[in-house]
């Protein structure tokens, strides 16, 4: 997907529809900016994190570090996200109440559900339409910030702080909008930012070329990220190892992620030893016959772990199959006590 290389015959079509979706795009900020929308407004603060490229710029391990940040200073956050992938027609569902979950994960999708089982303490709210799932979260649980999965594109919600993450080892793909590229919105769109996240800032050598990108379409600050392997855990819940256990370890991964890219990359560096990788679709539902392959080629590839993504994971737990792995990240920020700052005013 990343770069969306084409054939020639398929490019001027893909081109064609990047203009048409990029009026599009135009007439809706134009409407916007002129008040024919309107954006309403709840009655907490909302911090909203997205992204400005198709997927795979890490927002859901960014919404968890910023919910876990706000709830261990005294505040009460609700995280309200689209839910993509889910089965459920609910207009609004409840994924967690932050006591546990209340949904499975077909039901909410397999992000709400990830989030949820990672913040106690903090309730999961699933809706397409943010503003209502906002105040169903705001009438039902009291929040006082409402953390905004995905929202950079959902003008119709009023937030107190944009933050944009930009992904350092492929930052706009090859700078065309969908779907010719990856863009979701014009560069140009970085103007509404209020904060801007380089991830996977490892990857980069050399990160002025982006920042001046970047600097040239806004003047929000910008702050640099990682994503740290922290744990290796069984899909189960049943044990838990350190990353070190992966090194010089042969596995098999597999995913159904955006970009298992930088997955794979993070199991190297770990100094796992790839013998087979499988890649399913982003928020892939799988099957009893999928977990059949993904053992069948572990066994045939000599591979004595298989290992997955936490966002996998949740959706596997159903299955209760033994030997399977799944790999715990956490975002954490360069920048820290800059970014903190700017978290918790935003919530005071």
């Amino acid at each position: 997907m990343y770069g969306r290389r084409s054939s020639v015959l398929l490019s001027p079509i893909l081109l064609f529809l990047s203009l048409l979706y990029g009026i599009v795009i135009l007439l809706r900020r134009f409407f916007y900016a002129s008040g024919l929308f309107q954006a309403r407004k709840l009655p907490v603060t909302v911090i909203s994190v997205g992204n400005i490229t198709l997927g795979g710029t890490g927002k859901t391990p960014a919404v968890i570090s910023i919910a876990n940040l706000l709830r261990d200073n005294d505040r009460f956050p609700a995280v309200v996200s689209r839910g993509y992938g889910r089965q459920s027609d609910s207009a609004i569902l409840i994924a967690s109440d932050g006591d546990s979950l209340v949904s499975n994960t077909a039901q909410s999708g397999d992000e709400p559900a990830l989030m949820g089982a990672k913040l106690p303490g903090v309730p999961v709210i699933v809706g397409r339409n943010r503003y209502e799932a906002g105040l169903y979260a705001h009438q039902v649980f009291g929040p006082d910030t409402v953390v905004l999965d995905d929202g950079f594109q959902h003008r119709g919600l009023c937030r107190d702080l944009d933050i944009v993450l930009i992904d350092a080892t492929d930052p706009f793909g090859n700078g065309r909008l969908f779907p010719a590229g990856i863009l979701r919105e014009p560069l140009s769109a970085l103007r509404r930012a209020g904060a801007v996240v380089i991830t996977r800032s490892e990857g980069i050598a050399d990160l002025g070329p982006l920042r001046d990108s970047i600097g040239h379409y806004t003047t929000a600050p910008l702050f640099t990220a990682v994503y740290r392997a922290v744990s290796l855990f069984d899909v189960n819940g049943e044990d838990v190892r350190p990353v070190s256990a992966l090194r010089d370890l042969p596995v098999l991964i597999f995913s159904g992620i955006a970009r298992p890219g930088p997955f794979k990359d993070l199991l190297t560096s770990l100094g796992a030893r790839i013998k087979a990788e499988m890649v399913y679709p982003d928020h892939h539902a799988y099957t009893n016959q999928d977990l059949a392959a993904i053992f069948h080629t572990a066994g045939n590839a000599g591979a004595t772990m298989i290992v997955t993504t936490e966002k996998d994971s949740v959706k596997l737990q159903q299955f209760q199959a033994e030997g399977i792995w799944a790999l715990g990240i956490e975002l954490r920020i360069a920048e820290r006590d800059a970014w903190e700052n700017l978290i918790l005013r935003q919530s005071a």
